[in-house]
């Protein structure tokens, strides 16, 4: 049976972003004993900077972004999954009366979603951390 996480982010966007990437994870999923404390670290730490961009994006529309504006969604999962072609995969917003694409990949089979959002919230935090 599959080990939901031991730690949950104390704030209810991040909480909802754990949430929303469980299904995509395979480590929860996959492993006798759960996810590693690094791999449940990474997505943790993921949840946390992929809440930070979506407040600092938001934040200029003086709308405050709730959990339930945060959705994830995807094309072709069951497919890839399957061994046929690439699935897509992104992160959205509603605000304003629109759907905000926050961070969007796409995924092989054999990827990790976690490592390649966690790639691009990387490069989308270079400004926040000049000369790192």
């Amino acid at each position: 049976m599959p080990n939901q996480p031991s730690q949950t982010p104390a704030d209810p966007l991040e909480q909802r972003i754990l949430d929303l990437l469980y299904p995509y994870r395979d480590e929860p999923l996959t492993s006798r004993n759960g996810p590693s404390a690094d791999e449940e670290r990474k997505v943790l730490i993921l949840c946390e900077n992929i809440a930070f961009l979506i407040r600092h994006n938001h934040s200029r529309h003086a709308k405050k972004i709730g959990p339930d504006d945060t959705s994830i969604a995807s094309r072709n999962w069951d497919g890839m999954m399957n061994g046929i072609g690439i699935a897509g995969v992104g992160i959205f917003v509603n605000g304003n009366g629109f759907t905000h694409t926050v961070l969007r990949t796409s995924v092989q089979r054999g990827e990790s979603l976690v490592d390649k959002f966690t790639q691009l919230v990387d490069l989308s935090l270079v400004e926040f951390f000049p000369g790192i």
